[in-house]
């Protein structure tokens, strides 16, 4: 009876073994969940400030004319909408990069300045847009506005590019209203 009693007492070194296995696989999958949560972390970051520089960028175009060189179209340009939100297809995407070099305009200025300054890195986020004209049928097929997409691409902490893009919409108020605006958009 003794015997059996010392039996139940304690446990064995392979009963100790087995609980010791469980915790390590528990911590390992905690170890892994805080590694997922801090990547996704940093690609919620990263894709917030995207965002702002875009619609940055958007309010900038607000404020320059209707005709501003920005806002150009190249001539015959011909796209699918495949070829036309890829960031990579060169064929009329204007870069924030050039369009800043080649103006002194304070509002594209403005959103050069929130990206600089958004995370220190300038080469970080790659900004740029396309034009695309609108004409209307009720003025005799006059383009009174251009619709705009900004794409801002950008690394993914699990490797690749991640692209954010939004659209604007910029009208010509001197040609829908009839009146001069320029006051207005400066």
């Amino acid at each position: 009876m003794r015997s059996s009693r010392s039996f139940h007492r304690g446990s064995s070194l392979i009963e100790a073994m087995a609980a010791l296995a469980v915790f390590t696989i528990g911590i390992i999958g905690i170890m892994d969940m805080n590694l997922l949560a801090s990547k996704q972390n940093t690609l919620a970051r990263s894709r917030t400030v995207a965002s702002k520089i875009a619609r940055d960028v958007a309010d900038s175009f607000e404020r320059i004319p209707f005709k501003h060189p920005m806002l150009s179209v190249p001539t015959g340009l011909l796209m699918t909408d495949d070829e036309f939100d890829n960031i990579e297809n060169e064929d009329g995407l204007v870069k924030l990069e050039t369009a800043v070099a080649q103006t002194t305009d304070r509002p594209i200025l403005g959103a050069a300045d929130a990206m600089f300054t958004s995370e220190g890195d300038r080469t970080f986020y790659k900004v740029a847009w396309r034009v695309i004209p609108v004409a209307n049928p009720q003025r005799a097929g006059q383009v009174d506005q251009k619709r705009i997409l900004i794409m801002v691409r950008f690394p993914s902490p699990g490797g690749g590019m991640v692209d954010v893009k939004t659209w604007a919409v910029r009208y010509d108020v001197e040609l829908i209203t009839g009146d001069d605006q320029t006051l207005l958009e400066l």
